[in-house]
């Protein structure tokens, strides 16, 4: 039996001849189940479907996958402890990974291509780091550690989204058989061995389900890519195998209509619920409960059954390219939207068609290709004959993604700010800077390096997962003329270098603490799930203990205008704002600090940046956007007017004119994604902001 839901099939043999009321057959000396391969193609075509024509909604498709692979698992454990499984895991792991590995190479050494020419520049770096983590199967980590939830397809999606169920597949593919194998390496203390490894599957089966449930209601972003809490879905799989296994299955008295209302539980589980959101909590059941319908009316003989239609001729050919239609679909998606610049995903109906008549042909040509040799030469003798071309697919292609990575970094021009770049071109006072800047030179930062153009720092900032309440120190730590505190959200901590800059300058001390997606007030931000709110909760009290105990010599402030808040039914949002903001800055040790709070940057939108792309847009004054559209009230002036110690300050006519505001100024790019500033641009704010906030100290 095949151990990976997801990898290449053996060929078709013709359905017909049924041994126990189900079709088999034989590959490689394992017994496959020719009905589960059936349902895998289902899985599979309701993800490439719903991902072309669901208009964002997420089907039950992969969840059904990590069921299965959990059953096939289980049939194919239990073959291998009648023989000793404890000498039998790197044989299974250089089987299963030589089907995995090398066809998941080839797409992502696509993708790695595809990275470096048609997509955005700036997404390089992410991309190259999620094509190493899906190499080794930790793309899902990867999207945790990155902050990127599960979205609909787009030309700034990544391209390798689609590897963390892959990855949580491969995680699980390894773990189980060494768990099994330690079961029976330790036998003579243990009676039953195999009772003990099936206690502990539904054991941890309905563990995992209840993490699940409480990692979905405090994180649901996170929760979706979390090996821990996916893992019921593959643990059920492994306790209805392991039924199937010891033949317990076949003496149910399953009748045949509960197969198709399995399959209908799956076919309508994407419409019934959005996936993205509902998964992988109980709302999963309704995928994984039909799965276990289907698998367990296998037995159910008639015409009319499911199992029947699961193992027809019909299902043959997709489920010989099953796993290289799922590995190709969702990067040729991602790169048809980025040529056609479709930035709110929506392809159409002939766009979604052609994306599948491009999937189907790339995903037949590696069948033929390479999956296809593969099965051959696996299923020849020899115990690790698939560890070669695993562990070269999995070495070559984060070598090929970081070498290409190095080469681009190494190409770039050495060009460095200074002088007149930034914001002093368009300052009155240095006219001659105003045309001092060749609009024929590279622009600042290099595009491959403008996401990663920041400042920030761990030690000063608190990420979504993070409890602590982190704070840094720029400037003199000791012996200090002044001491200052900037605290809010990641707008704020774009402006740590500048700070940086302005602590040195002047022998101050700076104290700065940032929370993403958090910042100082009384009046809850909306965090969308109950984890996150609590987290900013506790940030926002240290925040309060530490203005309230330190001596300061003044506050500085500052967040993202895109904010949304939690008032009371009826509650004006803008008085309310306002409201816990001054709120907030009471709580300070003396009601004369000075507040010094700093006007949110515009706001253009991640699909802006495009503009950036072209030099003639950028010459022609093309990457800008009316004022009024990207310049939004943060609410910090309505709260200044509230406390008389408190001040604006309001630095976006280095930006903006009267009525539009501008992505380049003086040769730099002014945001790194569409909300923050690039550090770059903001070094170039600093003699203005230290100007600014002197002249509220005093100097």
């Amino acid at each position: 039996m095949n151990a990976t839901v997801l990898s290449p099939a053996a060929p078709a043999a013709r359905p017909g001849t049924r041994r126990h009321a189900r079709s088999t057959r034989r590959h490689g000396g394992h017994a496959r189940i020719v009905e589960i391969d059936g349902l895998r193609a289902v899985a599979l075509l309701l993800v490439v479907l719903f991902h072309l024509f669901g208009q964002g909604r997420v089907s039950g498709g992969v969840d059904v996958f990590l069921f299965v692979s959990g059953v096939v698992l289980a049939l194919s454990l239990r073959s291998s402890v009648r023989k000793g499984t404890e000498r039998r895991v790197l044989e299974r792991w250089a089987r299963t990974f030589g089907r995995l590995a090398p066809p998941a190479a080839v797409v992502l050494a696509a993708i790695v291509v595809m990275a470096f020419t048609i997509l955005p520049p700036w997404t390089r770096t992410q991309v190259v780091a999620e094509v190493v983590s899906a190499a080794v199967y930790v793309e899902n980590w990867q999207l945790i550690d990155s902050q990127l939830a599960y979205g609909a397809a787009g030309p700034l999606t990544s391209p390798v989204q689609h590897f963390w169920s892959l990855s949580i597949q491969g995680q699980l593919f390894v773990i189980v058989p060494v768990l099994v194998a330690l079961v029976f390496l330790a036998r003579r203390f243990v009676v039953r061995p195999g009772a003990v490894i099936w206690t502990f599957a539904v054991v941890a089966t309905a563990a995992s389900f209840v993490y699940a449930l409480v990692a979905h209601a405090n994180d649901p972003a996170a929760a979706y890519f979390d090996t821990f809490a996916r893992a019921w879905e593959f643990g059920a799989g492994l306790v209805i195998g392991g039924l199937l296994s010891i033949g317990a299955a076949r003496r149910m008295p399953i009748p045949a209509i509960l197969g198709w209302i399995g399959l209908a539980m799956i076919l309508s589980s994407g419409f019934v619920l959005d996936g993205a959101t509902a998964y992988p909590a109980a709302g999963a059941l309704l995928p994984v409960g039909g799965a276990a319908l289907v698998v367990l009316s296998i037995g159910a003989s008639g015409p009319m059954s499911a199992g029947r239609l699961l193992s027809s001729r019909i299902f043959s050919p997709v489920i010989k390219i099953s796993y290289a239609l799922y590995l190709w679909h969702w990067p040729v998606l991602i790169g048809y939207l980025a040529v056609r610049e479709r930035v709110d995903g929506a392809i159409g109906w002939r766009g979604a068609g052609l994306v599948l008549i491009v999937s189907l042909a790339l995903a037949s040509a590696t069948w033929w290709g390479l999956e296809r040799p593969l099965a051959r030469l696996l299923s020849h003798p020899g115990r690790y004959r698939g560890a070669v071309p695993a562990l070269v697919a999995m070495l070559a292609v984060p070598a090929f993604a970081l070498g290409a990575l190095w080469l681009s970094h190494a190409s770039r021009p050495a060009v460095e700010a200074g002088g007149c770049h930034g914001a002093a071109a368009v300052d009155p006072q240095r006219p001659e800077c105003a045309d001092a800047i060749d609009p024929a030179a590279p622009l600042l930062p290099a595009l491959d390096a403008l996401r990663t153009d920041d400042d920030n720092r761990p030690e000063c900032w608190a990420r979504p997962s993070s409890e602590d309440f982190a704070m840094c120190t720029v400037g003199r730590e000791e012996g200090y003329t002044k001491r200052l505190v900037a605290v809010g959200d990641s707008h704020s901590n774009t402006l740590l270098g500048v700070y940086e800059q302005i602590a040195l300058a002047h022998g101050w001390r700076i104290d700065i603490a940032g929370r993403a997606a958090c910042h100082w007030t009384d009046t809850p931000r909306d965090q969308h799930n109950r984890a996150l709110a609590r987290r900013c909760e506790n940030w926002n009290a240290a925040v309060d203990r530490y203005v309230a105990t330190t001596p300061l010599d003044g506050i500085l402030v500052t967040n993202s205008s895109k904010a949304e808040y939690t008032v009371a039914p009826g509650e004006d949002v803008a008085d309310a704002r306002a409201r816990g903001y001054a709120s907030a800055w009471a709580e300070r040790a003396n009601p004369a600090t000075p507040v010094i709070a700093i006007r949110d940057n515009p706001v253009f939108g991640s699909e802006a940046l495009e503009c950036v792309l072209s030099a003639d847009d950028v010459a022609a004054g093309e990457c800008t956007r009316p004022r009024d559209t990207v310049i939004l009230d943060d609410g910090l002036s309505d709260a200044v007017a509230l406390d008389p110690y408190a001040h604006m300050i309001d630095l976006n006519h280095f930006m903006c004119d009267e009525e539009t505001c501008s992505m380049v100024v003086g040769g730099v790019i002014t945001t790194r994604d569409g909300a923050h500033l690039t550090a770059t641009y903001a070094r170039s704010l600093a003699p203005y902001l230290d100007r600014e906030i002197s002249g509220v100290l005093g100097g």
